[in-house]
């Protein structure tokens, strides 16, 4: 058996680009689905899979290509829209930055228990947690 050499796989600036696009509507279903019709929800969800093109799409839903771009362009434009207003998906990564934080801070103070230190950490830990609980504070 011949074995074959391992080919680098280089990815063009505008494929860089579609693949980007893609995570970002995968991003934008995860908090938004609820606001697009089935049939918008259908072609993005096929849309975002990583072999899909918009005129594979278009071939597998029987509809055109202009279709496809319509359906996502309306879509993403609502969605993005909503993202603007209600920040859903920015306050999300917000917390989810402070929830690593929190965690680190716990891993410490199980190593450094019964210690200053352990008593410093868990300050530290209480004010994380009240930057989370606020949700004003522009600090996260």
């Amino acid at each position: 058996m011949q074995s074959k050499a391992k080919e680098k796989v280089y990815i063009t600036p505008g494929h860089e680009k579609k693949i980007k696009r893609k995570e970002e509507i995968g991003e934008l279903l995860e908090f938004y689905s609820g606001l697009l019709t089935k049939k918008e929800l259908g072609v993005l969800e096929l849309y975002i899979q990583p072999n899909y093109s918009g005129a594979e799409v278009a071939r597998k839903l029987r509809i055109s290509r202009q279709a496809v771009h319509d359906h996502i362009r309306r879509s993403l434009g609502r969605m993005r829209r909503c993202e603007n207003k209600l920040q859903l998906i920015a306050n999300y990564k917000k917390n989810v930055v402070m929830f690593r934080k929190i965690m680190s801070k716990l891993d410490q103070c199980c190593e450094q228990s019964h210690s200053g230190e352990g008593k410093q950490t868990l300050d530290e830990l209480k004010t994380l947690f009240e930057k989370l609980i606020n949700r004003n504070s522009h600090e996260l």
